[in-house]
């Protein structure tokens, strides 16, 4: 075709949500945008050494500031001084350097009982012992409510207890009717705290605790966001901690770098996805996501083999949901499942192209693995896959006849197809560290808090692509679903789910 045919039959494409354009109405096929990393990390290998010193001297400079940190921890004898170095610790991004110590002091810190006016001791033993799965009654902060189960008057001008609490309430059970109420509560006193008379640097560390707690946020993410926080916080900041976090982030950053360039050599290095045009290569985006599950320097091998999975199943969900037609995807399905590279050369170019790439991959994994496991464990990655599979012929019958199953039936198909429970599997397998065959049976039964996992993922995914999937004719969403069960509008669907 002309260029000058090829740019008019473009500009013909129907828009839809986001501005992405159809480009195939029968294959539901749309212009997906490369990522906005291309070849940046291959070009640009190296992090650039801003520093005065040497890396030579950085790093020994890091070993000695890691024993000095020890000894402060070891020393400590103020238990809310040593409660807020843990916490600092962690939210630097370098615990990981005092595993043991941190362990010995949650151990002593759970048979501690503070005072009942130990508003901000308490508020913080209870976050740090349940972040780390130590069980702590909340009944301890009985002694902060009045009659109506309101916090006390005279807690509400305490900023940085108030803080605390708001924390260690995110880590409540449903059950526990206190610590819902008190996230509340909290909230609202800290807002307006912040619009009365908070002054910097203290409306930075609660706008930052407001927007989500550290916990939840990605441990790189968090480290970078809160390194500022603490450099500003006079009242609460140790230099020698500071330098600590700045120094090893700065090396650990040149670790990730190197293991981010050998990943995005590996993808664009491959002959299988480049033919895969209709499909989103992410693997900037993939090993950004395994970063996730662990930055720590000793996880190295497993990091890039997530990455590596990580980075392959993308296409696997647009060969379903942006090229594939029933016809061809029937015999795809079929041999995706059978796991047999002597089959792949019967398969249409792209079908070929694809399974060549995602059964190399899972050779890749398993030959990276000590051989007496790496059968068995990259098998179970296998099944749970195969799922994944069977859940997109489904998905594909209904996008076909346009059918809207009940929110129930849909979720129990595409729970599966989001890719979570496979993702989970396979970070643990990767990880090798006491992954036990019982461990693999457990995770292969779809348990309840990866099936949790999965619907956060689901749920967050549909609302954001709503318009974008129903525009394109693609499966009905689950708020497709729930709108068309319900009586709803899309709004009141979203806010639902």
């Amino acid at each position: 075709m002309a260029a000058g045919s090829e740019g008019e039959s473009h500009a013909r494409c129907r828009v839809i949500a986001q501005g992405y354009r159809v480009l195939d109405e029968e294959r539901h096929a749309v212009d997906y945008r490369p990522s906005v990393w291309g070849d940046y990390f291959i070009k640009n290998p190296t992090l650039p050494h801003a520093h005065e010193k040497s890396l030579e001297w950085m790093t020994e400079r890091r070993d000695v500031l890691v024993n000095e940190v020890r000894k402060m921890l070891a020393g400590t004898r103020d238990l809310l001084c040593e409660m807020k170095l843990i916490d600092a610790l962690q939210r630097l991004g370098i615990s990981y350097h005092f595993e043991d110590e941190i362990h010995a002091s949650l151990e002593k810190l759970n048979s501690v009982e503070f005072k009942n006016e130990s508003f901000h001791e308490i508020s913080l033993q209870f976050r740090l012992l349940r972040q780390e799965q130590h069980y702590i009654s909340s009944d301890v902060f009985g002694g902060f409510t009045d009659n109506q189960g309101n916090l006390k008057d005279t807690l509400h001008a305490d900023v940085r207890s108030l803080l605390a609490l708001y924390k260690a309430a995110h880590l409540g059970t449903q059950k526990e009717q206190f610590l819902i109420k008190a996230q509340k509560q909290t909230k609202s006193l800290l807002t307006s705290s912040m619009v009365d008379h908070l002054e910097r640097p203290l409306v930075d560390i609660v706008q930052h605790a407001l927007q989500t707690p550290s916990f939840r946020r990605m441990k790189r993410l968090e480290a970078r966001l809160y390194i500022p926080l603490y450099e500003e916080d006079k009242e609460e900041c140790n230099e020698l901690v500071l330098e600590l976090a700045k120094i090893n982030f700065y090396l650990l950053q040149r670790i990730h770098r190197e293991e981010l360039v050998e990943i995005c050599k590996w993808y664009h290095g491959l002959e299988s996805p480049r033919k895969l045009f209709y499909a989103r290569h992410r693997p900037t985006e993939a090993y950004f996501w395994a970063l996730g599950v662990y930055y720590e320097p000793q996880y190295a091998k497993a990091r890039k083999l997530l990455a590596k999975f990580r980075a392959t199943i993308t296409p696997y969900d647009d060969t379903f949901d942006n090229y594939g037609i029933w016809e061809e995807l029937e015999p795809f399905a079929n041999v995706m499942q059978r796991w047999n590279m002597d089959e792949v050369e019967q398969l249409g170019e792209c079908y070929k192209d694809f399974a060549r790439f995602m059964f190399s991959t899972m050779i890749e994994i398993e030959n990276a693995l000590p051989e007496d496991i790496a059968r068995r464990n990259v098998d179970t990655i296998r099944d749970i896959i195969n799922e994944v599979c069977k859940g997109y012929v489904i998905e594909i019958g209904w996008r076909d006849n346009r059918y809207i199953p009940s929110l129930e039936d849909h979720l129990k198909v595409t729970l599966i197809t989001c890719f979570y429970w496979a993702i989970n599997c396979a970070a643990f397998v990767v990880f090798e560290e006491n992954v036990t065959e019982e461990i693999l049976k457990w995770m292969s039964t779809f348990p309840q808090i990866v099936k949790d996992s999965c619907i956060i993922s689901r749920l967050m995914d549909d609302i954001v692509a709503h318009a974008f999937e129903t525009e394109r004719n693609n499966v009905a969403t689950s708020v497709t679903c729930y709108m068309e069960e319900h009586k709803t509008t899309k709004e009141e669907a979203s806010e639902m789910l």
